[in-house]
């Protein structure tokens, strides 16, 4: 180590340098700057397209920067909301045009979202309202002035509302005390209170004492309403009307019985009627028959005087012939030749112009050209009982009738009446 009171020729004396190269450390110092503000640039642009989070930016001192970040924040929300919105409505207008299922606005916040959430979210998308922050404030909003009305209606009914009722008295009835409740407590005039309380379907006859009887009535409406609970009742007000039903079904049933039996006795009486007409009926034959028989007793009485008023050669005459008229039946009514008695034909009394001298002749012969017709359909002997076996009648191809006597003693001195049937 040298001191410094060595000898100076032993020491060396350094080199002076040569000058420095600035241009290349100021190309160097270049080159670096412009990394670095091409990486400031590029850190400044990746902020651009991705800001950091609300919560990472740095906190801001004052109220006013607080709620300028909040709103720019809440109008991004809206802008990409919105951006959604529309880009489904695009997306489902391609749907619709190819026949596909479209996108629903829900799908989209799945997570997080209850089903009745969901509809509602959907319901805002169809009915075409801003699904957005501040859509939703306004439809909460607007709901909430509809659930406040509601509440304010609901105040009112309430209001409204009966109290505790009124404790049914023994020998209390539904229509009184509801006339008495609406005279009373509301006012309202005797005729109106009926009129309202006739409108309503009522329990018939008493109350049970115990129940309770609630009323309602709105002016406004012009409306009265009022019901029945059980109270302190053994019985609900409905066990008493199913009890008068069963009361009323034992006497229906009791009813029906006496009808049953009411029918049996009509039917039994109707066939005592029955046969009581047919009794009558047969009577009536056996009066007709009577009468025939005493037609021909008062003719034979007749006939038995005349012959007392006769002359012996008429007895003669009469003896041996069959007195007969034969005319339509009309014509013969007419002449009063033949008559009806108790329903049954007789012989007038009149004198006949005709007569059949049976000794000489047995059969009489009818032509319709004598009758003035064109045909002769049938000849009815009078008095009936002498057709068929006493007197005959045949019909003739030719259109004539052959009336022949079978029976001269019974025919002898009669008066007999031909009453011809016109043909068609």
């Amino acid at each position: 180590m040298r001191s410094l009171f060595d000898d100076v020729e032993d020491v060396k004396v350094a080199e002076a340098k040569p000058p420095r190269n600035t241009g290349k450390i100021l190309k160097i110092a270049g080159i670096v700057v412009g990394v670095l503000v091409l990486a400031g640039g590029g850190y400044a642009g990746y902020r651009v397209l991705n800001p950091p989070r609300l919560t990472e930016r740095p906190l801001p001192l004052r109220p006013d920067q607080l709620l300028g970040e909040l709103k720019e924040a809440r109008d991004g929300i809206d802008i990409q909301t919105r951006d959604i919105y529309d880009r489904i409505k695009q997306f489902n207008t391609r749907q619709d045009q190819l026949g596909r299922k479209p996108v629903s606005f829900s799908q989209v916040f799945l997570q997080g979202l209850s089903a009745e959430e969901e509809a509602a979210l959907d319901k805002l998308v169809r009915e075409e309202k801003d699904p957005s922050y501040k859509g939703v404030l306004g439809q909460v909003v607007e709901d909430m002035k509809k659930i406040r009305d509601l509440q304010t209606k609901v105040a009112e009914l309430e209001s409204k509302l009966p109290g505790e009722g009124m404790e049914v008295k023994p020998g209390d009835t539904h229509m009184k005390l509801a006339k008495e409740w609406l005279t009373k407590q509301r006012g309202i005039p005797e005729s109106r209170a009926k009129e309202l309380a006739e409108r309503l379907n009522l329990l018939d006859g008493q109350l049970e004492k115990g129940f309770k009887v609630y009323f309602y009535y709105d002016p406004a409406k012009d409306f009265f309403g009022t019901w029945v609970s059980q109270g302190d009742a053994k019985r609900t007000p409905l066990a008493l009307v199913r009890a008068k039903e069963m009361k009323l079904i034992g006497e229906r049933d009791t009813a029906i019985a006496k009808s049953k039996d009411l029918e049996e006795k009509k039917a039994e009486l109707e066939e005592t009627l029955a046969n009581l007409e047919k009794q009558i009926a047969e009577l009536e034959v056996r009066k007709a028959g009577l009468e025939s028989n005493v037609a021909d007793l008062v003719r034979g009485k007749r006939e038995a005087e005349e012959k007392v008023q006769m002359t012996s050669a008429e007895l003669a005459q009469q003896k041996n012939s069959m007195f007969y008229e034969a005319d339509l039946a009309a014509r013969l009514r007419a002449r009063g030749v033949l008559t009806i008695r108790n329903k049954v034909e007789d012989i007038g009394d009149v004198k006949f112009a005709s007569s059949l001298d049976l000794s000489q002749n047995k059969s009489i012969t009818l032509k319709p050209s004598q009758f003035g017709i064109a045909r002769i359909r049938d000849v009815r002997v009078v008095p009936a009982y002498l057709e068929g076996k006493k007197i005959d009648v045949k019909l003739g191809d030719d259109g004539t009738v052959e009336v022949t006597v079978l029976d001269e003693k019974a025919v002898r001195g009669q008066k007999v009446l031909l009453v011809v049937e016109k043909g068609r």
